[in-house]
């Protein structure tokens, strides 16, 4: 057979904070995991142990010498209906299939391949008198087998059976064995293969794991759910990608399930002394804690409020109700890090020694007694512990916005000019809104609103505002002149276009929709009536955004389809302060006043890149007011941009649109360069000096420049597809893992 062409899997590298996880989590797994034999090409000499062959053994697999011909290859491991356990014996043996993304068995005779096996059980807590299941501390590891079949000095303990390489088809019989119980049993294997090309390590298949959960009695079924899975892996990728594992181990372990055969309360007692039980850790890191062994993770920024336990323990997991009806100690203390349960210091309930009564105030539905002590699950303890939504920061309408219909049903054309009506139900209780009032000064409740602003503009991926007074399409605005966002819509105003009346706020578009590019448009309405005095006394505004399409009945898609969710979740921005409105991680809203003139907001490109990318200077911005970034942890590799840019259907790719201001917002911190802005900040080093010289305007938020090509352009040198991470291969120091 034709030897295969070694390939390699897209495996970012996260950066960053959770760089320094790879310390806390080399602890588990076995110590060091730093023993695998690189020196093989594939194609060295027969395993001299451990291994049987009763079938084809599959091919061995040539590197090529230059990286740019190894193409992505996305390794499986299929571990259906897998595990055989003998009771009399206690020997376990694993059936499983390891295949490429097309089908294709790998073979681990042939190949660099090491190969991990655990056997792990789910016990109940030895030291809860109750015998309640305590999945914080249930997981014990009882054996971790290792070895790399293709080289004769790294084989496994046990049996590799070899039943077909061809289509990756394998058995392994554990070396050690496992006394009968009644726990659940978890097997779980980990695939993962590298060579060396001019002594540089590189990751040649994705690393793949799997997991079988049993029970001895029934080792042929595979039970749907252990029990103990209170978190899907699909909630950790959300935020750090599909290659979570690369946090510590080298990308090694990718599932929740493979990481919870290490990351327990027994195997870590040892090692950290317990604070590498995955809950505990993973607890700690996300509230910005410390640990006593695993290092200070005070500066961890978390995109969303921490208290949103159901953004990780969610309903793709199929036990995730542990996580809010069985509260130890241990694992509230993990975020609770002030409080002493021992001399009951900073906890309301007192002193408390074991977990046993926990549960009897801390319930889901929330408990009334002793004393009125709430819920566990962070919906229900709102209230007792200050975390509330303050009345301040509740929208005071709920907000409805709609537009005369187009003539054709689908989408404006030229010579309509359709009407935007706003109207406003109270929403928490407060007067009704008196669309003809004049404007009213803040600091009141009465109905007579303080602020009342419309924005119109697009299209969806370059906007603008249009269709209004001073906009882009008014033949009065002068391109020199930033053109108008917001529009007052009370009544007796300069705007001819306002035509409010005691129906709601209403405003006549222009007739120069036959003007704009045909796409997706949008409208967002910003109102208040109490408005803000001050940063201590204001009440948020209540808003709303809707879309509409001009020339075209295909929605445009976003440049980001909706990743900022993916993080953010729900979490509203600029809630609070002089200027609070209420608005989402939409950025159909953002771009209202975030748009392509910057006038008010920074430019979305720009801020979102200098936010995410941690830097100090990057951010362009008229009103940025110099603003420092460089606290903001990102949750993994920042230059992998399909981590945001989630939208097939977005064309170009954004990372092959090449936009000075976006650039700076990552790059822009080059000592070596700067910039003068306009608004009296002076020089700052804002901007790399390349850019610069290739004729980067940063006042021109639309800017392409073609003289970034010659270098950053498709097949380029330094094409951005490769320089930002998307190439399929990643390259890693000697020795690492």
């Amino acid at each position: 057979m034709m030897a295969k062409k070694w390939s390699i899997g897209l495996r970012p590298s996260l950066a960053g904070l959770i760089a320094l996880l790879s310390v806390l989590l080399l602890a588990g797994c076995g110590g060091s995991d730093n023993n695998d034999n690189d020196s093989s090409n594939g194609g060295g000499t027969p395993p001299s142990s451990g291994v049987e062959i009763v079938g084809p053994e599959g091919d061995a697999i040539s590197v090529p010498s230059d990286p740019a011909d190894i193409v992505a290859v996305n390794a499986t491991i299929d571990l259906n209906s897998t595990v055989e356990y003998d009771a009399a014996t206690g020997e376990i043996s694993l059936h499983f299939f390891y295949k490429d993304a097309d089908g294709n068995g790998i073979s681990l005779t042939k190949n660099p391949v090491e190969v991990r096996y655990y056997v792990s059980e789910l016990a109940l807590d030895p030291s809860d008198p109750t015998g309640k299941d305590d999945p914080g501390l249930a997981w014990n590891q009882l054996l971790s087998e290792r070895g790399t079949p293709s080289d004769p000095e790294s084989q496994l303990p046990g049996l590799l059976t070899v039943i077909d390489g061809t289509t990756g088809e394998y058995r392994y019989k554990f070396a050690e064995t496992v006394p009968a119980n009644s726990n659940v049993i978890r097997v779980t294997m980990r695939a993962r293969a590298r060579v060396s090309i001019d002594g540089t390590n590189y990751y040649l298949v994705q690393n793949a794991n799997a997991s079988y959960d049993f029970l001895q009695s029934n080792a042929g079924l595979p039970l749907e759910a252990s029990g103990a899975d209170m978190v899907d892996t699909n909630a950790c990728n959300s935020c750090h990608g599909v290659r979570i594992g690369s946090v510590g181990h080298g990308g090694g372990y990718t599932e929740v399930k493979s990481c919870n055969n290490c990351h327990n309360l027994p195997y870590q007692l040892p090692r950290s002394d317990g604070e590498g039980d995955l809950a505990y850790m993973v607890h700690r890191i996300h509230s910005a804690g410390v640990f006593e062994h695993l290092g200070d993770f005070s500066h961890v920024t978390y995109p969303q409020e921490t208290t949103t336990c159901e953004k990780c323990h969610n309903d793709q997991a199929p036990n995730a109700e542990l996580a809010f009806t069985n509260p130890t100690r241990r694992n509230c203390g993990s975020c609770h890090a002030n409080v002493n349960f021992e001399t009951g210091e900073n906890h309301a309930g007192g002193v408390f020694t074991d977990d046993t009564l926990c549960s009897a105030c801390h319930q889901k539905t929330g408990s009334s007694i002793n004393g009125g002590i709430p819920g566990n699950d962070h919906k229900s303890m709102i209230a007792g512990s200050g975390l509330a939504p303050k009345p301040e920061n509740v929208s005071e309408f709920n907000t409805t916005i709609t537009m005369t219909p187009p003539a054709n049903g689908s989408f404006y054309e030229a010579g309509e000019h359709p009407v935007v009506t706003v109207r406003l139900t109270s929403n928490d209780g407060g007067p009704a809104a008196n669309y003809t009032a004049p404007k009213d000064v803040s600091g009141t409740r009465d109905g007579m609103l303080s602020g009342a602003n419309l924005y119109v503009y697009g299209p969806r991926n370059d906007a603008m505002p249009v269709l209004t007074t001073g906009s882009t399409t008014d033949p009065a605005w002068d391109p020199a002149t930033a053109p108008t966002q917001g529009h007052a819509l009370f009544t007796g105003g300069t705007d001819p276009l306002v035509v409010t009346d005691a129906t709601g706020y209403k405003y006549q578009l222009s007739d120069h929709i036959g003007d704009l590019e045909p796409g997706t448009y949008m409208v967002r309405f910003e109102g208040n009536d109490y408005g803000a005095i001050s940063d201590e006394d204001y009440v948020t505004a209540s808003t709303a955004v809707i879309t509409f399409q001009v020339g075209q009945d295909e929605v445009e898609p976003k440049l980001s389809g909706s990743a900022c969710l993916n993080c953010h979740g729900d979490t509203i921005m600029h809630l609070e302060g002089a200027h609070p409105h209420h608005q989402g991680f939409d950025t159909d809203g953002c771009l209202a006043c975030h748009d392509g003139t910057a006038n008010y907001g920074n430019y979305i490109g720009n801020r979102v890149h200098a936010v995410h990318g941690a830097t100090l200077t990057g951010d362009l911005g008229p009103h940025a007011g110099g603003y420092d970034w460089t606290h903001v942890t990102f949750p993994q590799d920042v230059n992998n941009c399909q981590i945001c840019h989630t939208n097939p259907d977005a064309d170009p790719p954004v990372w092959r649109t090449i936009r000075p201001v976006a650039c700076a917002g990552c790059h822009g911190s080059d000592p070596n360069s700067s910039w003068v802005f306009d608004d009296g900040r002076g020089s700052e080093a804002v901007a790399a000096s390349h850019m610069i010289l290739q004729g980067a305007d940063f006042s021109d938020q639309e800017q392409e420049t073609p003289g970034c090509l010659v270098c950053h352009g498709e097949g380029q040198e330094k094409d951005l597809y490769k320089v930002h991470g998307l190439v399929n291969y990643t390259i890693v120091p000697e020795g690492d893992d």
